[in-house]
């Protein structure tokens, strides 16, 4: 067992929270196949579990897939990005076959060939071994822009990025119409469409990206130019040689399909097997309060997962690099920071986590305290210990006066999922927000369709036509759901406010800006007041026993994500920044653990281990910290 002079301490005690695939055990020690330019699940493993989200923003010009709303953090789909939040999904075409059909008129017309997008104004040609884009004069933009590009001035410059501007959202749109139907109907015919769009958008990026890489801050002097250039200009992964961007993709879908494919068998009945993380190992960790049950499960999921993506992970690392380096970066780690524009967003992160630790603390006293009472070793309920939300029951401060959940009068009154709906748009109105366009109501996807499989994870998507946004959700009437509801109109609304700007200055003003959007929105939803505004609590619950229950409920879930997220990240960018070397991962993995939250494994672990690469996040190499809104 790795150990480490940190420890939390509470009454002079060292504690350490052993930690299970959805449980932590609380004890009191002594001193001690290719995927071209996106990240998709194989279509015959299965899906990714709620929770599996990640970042990969629009610098990154890729296949954003962040986590979902509670444990399942959720985010957006923004053209070049993507988003996928907690568990559902959403229909993007208007016939039978759910194919999107782009606009046919003289303005706009989508072609759904494999070499590229037509409209009145630009042609692209998309040819994949020709790096030359061109205009509707068919001008190529790379090779007769290139050429004079480092001599362009002004308003050349701005007569530039707007065309680019025109191009990128058409291509845009033809990829996320592709991303749209595989995620919407999950087969190898979609899988391969939405490989193929990944790759023609990465080629795109990386002949735009050659053209502005010649332009210089002394050119001009205007401050919005220049800063379209310097985003325009960060092109992540798909900066690397063809070769390498292959092998990379490649290593990518090499784990994902062992993470996708990763199932146990049941402890106490060893034919009982193809349990999958969702749903039933997610149950069985949450529910079970046996020890060797939980102790089996935890073992077998990081056996299955992480030692085998183990050395994936380190070539992963040295391309990461590479294509940092490329996109003019020290590294992977200053690569992902460059969004947040902090010079010191480390530094800043332990700042803020240094003020929300107290009452982490608090927390952790508490809730081990309970349940020490309640089994003698306490267990802890989450997937990886980023939530204890499963042990609410067990440790609510004032027990009969439940925090508040209204699914069952959402019930009783006939709430269907577009209930849910109409009444968020009506929320959003009343905030003089703008009401939805006919194209949300025409195209998204509310409820789980029978006939087709759907990557069925809430989320938000903006087809960068100015017009076309829409939410895929398999909605349940429940309370939850409804809270979701609303986080995910909260990524429309900031998609409508923004469609005027630029492409790329529609994306959230930093990685974890729309969650923070979104998570405003979804505490103000879930209050007493708003509750009773909507009828949906016939008396009053407005009083200290019920309010506490509700806050305790929110820190159980919040507080452990912001320690686990800092955990995952730091450890991620003491690898990329050669801080950590390969024979230490596993031992450094620990050591934060128990930095940040006042965890221990709940067995001796080994360098043979990769237990972070248990986490979907570190298989689909995506940034995480995003989703802890500190």
């Amino acid at each position: 067992m790795y150990r480490d002079n940190t420890r939390l301490k509470h009454s002079n005690l060292n504690l350490i929270l052993i930690v299970f695939l959805s449980e932590f055990v609380i004890v009191t020690l002594p001193e001690a196949q290719y995927i071209g330019g996106g990240r998709f699940p194989p279509y015959d493993v299965p899906l990714p579990d709620q929770d599996q989200g990640g970042y990969q923003g629009g610098y990154q010009g890729g296949y954003q897939n962040d986590q979902g709303y509670n444990q399942n953090r959720d985010g957006y789909r923004n053209g070049q990005n993507g988003y996928q939040d907690s568990q559902n999904g959403f229909r993007g075409d208007q016939d039978g076959q759910n194919r999107f059909r782009g606009e046919q008129d003289s303005q706009n017309r989508f072609r759904g060939d494999q070499n590229g997008y037509q409209d009145g104004q630009n042609r692209f040609r998309g040819d994949q071994n020709d790096p030359n884009y061109r205009d509707d004069a068919g001008n190529p933009i790379s090779k007769g822009l290139g050429d004079h590009v480092a001599t362009i001035r002004g308003a050349e410059v701005k007569a530039l990025l707007d065309r680019v501007d025109v191009m990128l959202s058409h291509q845009c749109t033809k990829n996320v119409a592709s991303q749209w139907q595989f995620e919407t109907n999950v087969n190898p015919a979609t899988q391969e469409a939405a490989l193929v769009a990944q790759l023609e958008y990465a080629d795109y990026q990386r002949a735009v990206w050659g053209i502005l890489n010649n332009i210089s801050r002394e050119q001009f002097q205007d401050g919005p130019i220049w800063r379209q250039i310097q985003f325009l200009s960060v092109i992540g992964p798909a900066a690397l040689p063809p070769e390498l961007l292959d092998r990379y993709n490649k290593l990518i879908y090499d784990m994902l399909a062992v993470f996708n494919g990763a199932s146990t068998c049941a402890y106490n009945e060893p034919f009982k097997c193809g349990l999958r993380l969702e749903p039933e190992l997610t149950v069985v960790m949450a529910r079970s309060r046996d020890w060797d049950e939980l102790q089996h499960q935890w073992l077998e999921w990081r056996r299955l997962t992480g030692q085998k993506i183990r050395d994936l992970f380190e070539q992963v690392v040295e391309l990461s690099n590479k294509a940092a380096e490329l996109n003019h970066f020290k590294n992977a780690a200053e690569y992902w920071m460059f969004p947040y524009e902090s010079p010191n967003f480390r530094d800043d992160l332990d700042e803020v986590w240094a003020e929300v630790k107290p009452l982490y603390e608090l927390l952790h006293a508490y809730v081990r305290r309970k349940l020490r009472d309640l089994y003698g070793p306490e267990k802890l309920s989450d997937m990886w210990g980023q939530s204890w939300s499963n042990v609410l029951d067990v440790t609510i401060p004032y027990p009969g006066k439940n925090f508040l959940d209204v699914t069952e009068e959402m019930i009783n009154q006939g709430y269907t999922p577009l209930t849910m709906f109409q009444l968020a748009e009506e929320f959003f109105a009343s905030l003089n927000m703008s009401v939805l366009p006919p194209e949300f109501w025409a195209g998204s996807i509310i409820q789980q369709l029978p006939d087709r499989i759907i990557i069925c994870q809430p989320s938000a998507w903006d087809f960068c036509n100015k017009r076309d946004y829409r939410i895929k959700m398999c909605t349940q009437v429940n309370m939850k759901d409804f809270v979701t509801v609303h986080h995910e109109m909260a990524h429309l609304q900031y998609f409508l406010n923004y469609r005027h700007l630029p492409k790329v200055f529609r994306d959230g003003a930093n990685p974890g800006f729309h969650e923070a959007v979104g998570e405003a929105i979804a505490l103000s939803i879930a209050t007493p007041r708003h509750l009773q505004d909507l009828a949906l609590i016939q008396g009053s619950v407005d009083d200290v026993p019920h309010n506490i229950n509700m806050l305790y409920s929110l820190a159980l879930d919040k507080l452990p994500l912001l320690a686990f997220s800092l955990s995952l990240d730091t450890w991620r960018w003491d690898i990329f920044e050669g801080k950590v070397t390969s024979d230490q991962y596993n031992c450094h993995w620990w050591i934060l653990r128990e930095e940040y939250s006042g965890i221990k494994p709940p067995v001796l672990r080994s360098e043979i281990d990769f237990d972070p690469g248990s986490k979907y996040h570190v298989a689909a190499n995506m940034p995480y910290i995003r989703l802890s809104q500190l």
